[in-house]
């Protein structure tokens, strides 16, 4: 009886640390500014709802505006996420893949116009790539490559499980994206393919000579002070903070832990949302990259090949010239942004007029959390 009693106590105290963290991180409440309520009042609504559960970073003028960390990073051990939990980044990791590569141009590592087939001259592959793919095709997704959906349909079973659990070397996985079909040539269509950037992360290694875990901290993190950014390639390594990925299940009324997924697909990234957050202001500010290799990274590059898309290099260009089906937030101003999902985890990072808002979120209870539907939300109450 008395376990019971001591379960019930840790589990309401737990329940009241998480719901009460804003306060501890952000002071009162009651002293937010007008906006920064209403937001919060949005982010615990979607807590309440299980529908968030992590961490939070919003800056006006690089200025922090509101910031805030709910939820469970491990309910196995009922370990709260905090302001160094780290969560896999997802796709908002091709903004930081993409200025590794224009760092390599302006180091005379690599050339937006290398051809692929160069590039890959000391791999040996069954298949073959288009021999005009060039680096600028794969950064901005007009390569031809497929996406998921190219890889055979046993492997596409249970949400892509066993495409997931392969384990590649460099060699390997770049013969298994050599067999893929493609989708068009190169510079004719905007195709999203996280297999180009895959590539990206590989050709990077062979030019660097170095681990891409190695690279990401030598010349990204550490000069940019982002200590809680990591990548790792080796499922072995245990990766410290870091937020287990949860869904949903309605049939059985439980959270899951997300199944395993090989480190080694594309150099996974794992960050803070404050950490994001000063990534992002980075676009707004040359010194670490040139105004050239900025300017690249936030055009439009699809202009004349769709005009239903707008996209950089790692980043989705929206202005009053370029729109994206990809997404609409609503406003008039330009932004920059870019989404991730993966089993279990969601991301968002989104840059509002040259560092005016920037947004950062990262949430580990994938099922459940919209991250289009709460950015909206969140760019609703800044602007609108």
């Amino acid at each position: 009886m008395k376990n019971i009693l001591n379960l019930l106590f840790w589990g309401i105290f737990l329940s009241f640390t998480i719901g009460c963290q804003s306060k501890k991180e952000d002071g009162n409440v009651s002293s937010m500014p007008d906006r920064a309520q209403k937001i919060d009042s949005l982010i615990q609504a979607h807590f309440q709802q299980n529908q968030f559960h992590g961490g939070v970073v919003i800056t006006e003028k690089g200025k922090t505006l509101y910031e805030n960390y709910l939820g469970l990073a491990d309910r196995t051990w009922g370990i709260p996420v905090a302001n160094d939990t780290k969560f896999d980044i997802a796709s908002v990791n091709k903004s930081m893949i993409a200025a590794l590569v224009l760092k390599g141009v302006e180091e005379g590592k690599l050339s937006l116009e290398d051809k692929l087939v160069d590039l890959l001259s000391s791999f040996s592959y069954q298949g073959s790539f288009h021999p005009d793919i060039t680096l600028h095709h794969l950064m901005s997704h007009s390569s031809g490559l497929p996406d998921y959906d190219g890889v055979a349909k046993e492997l596409q079973e249970d949400f892509f499980l066993p495409f997931k659990r392969l384990r590649f070397t460099n060699e390997g996985y770049v013969d298994f994206i050599s067999t893929l079909k493609s989708i068009n040539s190169p510079g004719q269509q905007f195709y999203y393919s996280n297999f180009a950037y895959h590539l990206l992360a590989i050709l990077l290694e062979e030019a660097y000579d170095m681990p891409f875990a190695e690279l990401l901290k030598e010349k990204l993190t550490r000069p940019l002070g982002l200590k809680h950014t990591v990548s790792e390639s080796q499922n072995e390594i245990i990766i410290p903070q870091l937020a287990r990925a949860y869904n949903y299940q309605e049939q059985t009324g439980s959270w899951h832990e997300n199944r395993f997924i090989d480190l080694s697909l594309g150099r996974r990234i794992f960050s803070t949302p404050s950490d994001l957050n000063r990534w992002a202001h980075v676009m707004d500010n040359p010194g670490w990259l040139s105004a050239k290799s900025l300017n690249l990274m936030q055009q439009n590059h699809q202009a004349t090949i769709d005009q239903n898309f707008s996209y950089g290099y790692g980043w989705v260009v929206i202005n009053e010239e370029n729109k994206s089906r990809m997404v609409d937030l609503g406003i008039t101003q330009p932004y920059i942004i870019h989404g991730g999902s993966t089993e279990g985890y969601k991301g968002m990072l989104i840059n509002i007029n040259h560092g005016a808002y920037v947004i950062s979120f990262l949430s580990n209870v994938g099922s459940k959390t919209n991250e289009i539907q709460l950015a909206k939300a969140i760019v609703n109450i800044l602007i609108n």
